[in-house]
């Protein structure tokens, strides 16, 4: 009574995980950054762990285990979230205390069917879903390898001393549920700062409002996740298209945005 035994956990090791395509022609691209795995067992959250990641399991009988994917919300580190439009992992949990149990959560895209689930997405393999808003320039695609993410085509914006600006707008306009999470997915590749912005068409009017600031990535491609459900929330009955603009910094006179599979996900 004085000094209880203690129960002594099981640990589950999760060192990577899979994001596997069940219909590419429908959700596009399995790139990812799943950054957190959110765990629970028999539906009570153990909690949110970085990959890779230790678990510990306090059960002394048989139970299940699941898996949610987690992100960098709006690609920041202290806004950690669930993604919701990737499918859970489970799995049958039997309690060897003091023993490592390793595993690899396999998550895929939600299909349609599953919360009524949406998706838009352009990996610039066919055409090219932006066109030119104001600038010097505007995005066009490239197969230089070295500038292609995945595939065969990227979309870039290439500035240089005499054209020092550019904006493309999508062609595609959404009209999304305002009460219902909506996310876009995006891959870049940049030596210069970019933004993304949203164009808002209501009752005949429009504004252009700043979304997010991308810092340069020169090195590697980088992937945003960002939560545009308060935005549609805000301007409910409203229309969208997104814009992304680049411009020279001072003192800098060549530069490139590059990106790949633009998505855009909600449910109805």
């Amino acid at each position: 009574m004085i000094n209880p035994k203690e129960t002594i956990p099981t640990f589950i090791q999760i060192d990577s995980v899979q994001l596997l395509a069940t219909n590419p022609s429908l959700h596009g691209s399995v790139s990812h950054k799943i950054t957190d795995v959110w765990v629970y067992y028999n539906r009570q959250l153990l909690g949110a762990y970085q990959v890779p990641a230790k678990i510990p399991v306090l059960a002394s009988s048989n139970g299940e285990l699941e898996i949610l994917a987690g992100i960098w919300e709006n690609g920041l580190s202290g806004t950690r979230a669930k993604y919701p439009f990737y499918t859970l992992d489970t799995f049958s949990f039997s309690p060897q205390p003091g023993k490592i149990i390793s595993h690899q959560p396999v998550f895929n895209y939600r299909p349609v069917d599953s919360l009524n689930t949406s998706y838009f997405f352009e990996d610039f393999e066919q055409g090219n879903s932006f066109e030119r808003l104001f600038g010097d320039t505007t995005f066009v695609k490239t197969s230089d390898p070295s500038e292609v993410f995945e595939g065969s085509w990227s979309d870039k914006l290439d500035l240089h001393d005499t054209i020092t600006s550019g904006q493309a707008i999508s062609i595609q306009q959404f009209t999304l549920p305002s009460d219902k999470m909506c996310y876009v997915e995006l891959n870049y590749k940049s030596d210069i700062p970019f933004v993304m912005r949203t164009k808002v068409t209501k009752s005949g009017a429009s504004e252009t409002i700043d979304m997010i600031g991308i810092n340069a990535s020169p090195s590697k491609w980088g992937k945003i996740y960002f939560n545009f459900g308060p935005y549609v929330a805000t301007y409910q009955n409203a229309a969208f298209k997104f814009v992304f603009e680049a411009k020279l910094p001072d003192g800098v006179t060549q530069g490139k945005v590059l990106i790949d599979n633009f998505k855009v996900i909600h449910f109805n």
